[in-house]
């Protein structure tokens, strides 16, 4: 599933602090103003790998949001955070594995949460139609490679709205939506730079250099999201390769 951004993959809360400092910083002070404001944009940022992950193990989407809810309720509520370590490696893992747990042994609490009672963790209804269309891009993958996809669309998305706030404060965000074609694709064939070119009013030369710069800045942006998905920096270029490898999938 490659993510297109302009979909539902390009949310997610602004987040400009290391995620594993918010899962230290949260089993250390949970109560804290930061911490909850913290873990709040956490969860805004995450629920559509888990949601796309219960969606997939069968679930309709109501439930499926129902289940996100409670499982981010009880990540708080609980302080689960507190027992993340950095040695878990990677956030991507430890959330699925702390749905699952949460899944078996929180089941039917969590089936008793009715969506609108209580006060909502994250809000999923700005994107939700778009989550379910996206879903059927993932129909071939069983529910644990539907959430690594779905995980992978939103680091990009993420990555994206960063270069996207980067352009835009400079000035340049006409260039980039005309260049967004050479960088990641779509249903049809990109225009030929000699066009982009005309229309940007600039030389031909200078669309390659823009189309270099972009291509470099966005492999740097889907480094610094990945860097705050990991504890250890060595994990770095293997969660890119990761991340490579699902998006050519």
């Amino acid at each position: 599933m490659k993510a297109v951004p302009g979909t539902w993959q390009e949310g997610g809360a602004a987040f400009h602090t290391t995620h594993w400092s918010v899962v230290t910083i949260a089993a250390q002070d949970r109560f804290s103003e930061f911490a909850q404001q913290a873990l709040a944009e956490f969860c805004q940022a995450y629920w559509p790998p888990l949601y796309a992950f219960l969606r997939r193990r069968g679930h309709t989407p109501n439930d499926a949001q129902d289940l996100t809810q409670g499982f981010f309720a009880h990540l708080l509520e609980q302080n689960t955070l507190s027992r993340a370590s950095r040695e878990d490696g990677r956030l991507r893992t430890f959330l699925l594995h702390s749905l699952q747990y949460f899944l078996a042994n929180e089941y039917d609490r969590a089936r008793t949460l009715k969506r609108g009672g209580g006060q909502q963790t994250v809000s999923m209804d700005e994107h939700l139609a778009e989550a379910e269309a996206a879903l059927l891009d993932t129909t071939r993958y069983d529910e644990t490679a539907c959430y690594d996809q779905t995980w992978v669309a939103t680091i990009v998305s993420r990555a994206w709205k960063q270069l996207h706030e980067e352009y835009a404060l400079a000035g340049k965000a006409q260039t980039l939506e005309e260049l967004k074609p050479f960088l990641i694709g779509g249903p049809t064939a990109p225009p030929s730079q000699e066009q982009v070119a005309a229309r940007l009013n600039i030389p031909a030369v200078t669309l390659r250099k823009s189309l270099m710069h972009l291509r470099r800045r966005y492999r740097e942006m889907l480094r610094l999201e990945v860097a705050q998905t990991v504890s250890d920096p060595a994990e770095i270029d293997d969660e890119l390769r990761y991340l490579y490898r699902l998006l050519l999938a």
